[in-house]
């Protein structure tokens, strides 16, 4: 599997929601993922229920916050 293909986003973003909550932008710079809604849509129609909540979250000094997504993963595929 290639580092960028949709399994590999998939896995490295629930992977990041087992430890904790994981917004857009820390999963487009942190998880190299890059269209982390569709990765979300992705494995919600495998089963897993993550919620999506509103925050605001700065991404350069100096600009004001944006708000973003921030999923969290409220239980796994049984």
């Amino acid at each position: 599997m290639t580092a960028h293909s949709a399994t590999e986003q998939d896995r490295r973003l629930l992977e990041a929601l087992r430890i904790h909550p994981v917004t857009t932008i820390e999963a487009a710079n942190d998880l190299d993922i890059v269209h982390p809604p569709s990765v979300v849509r992705r494995l919600r129609k495998r089963g897993f229920d993550i919620r999506t909540q509103w925050t605001y979250q700065p991404t350069e000094a100096g600009r004001p916050p944006h708000r973003v997504g921030q999923y969290i993963l409220m239980s796994e595929v049984a």
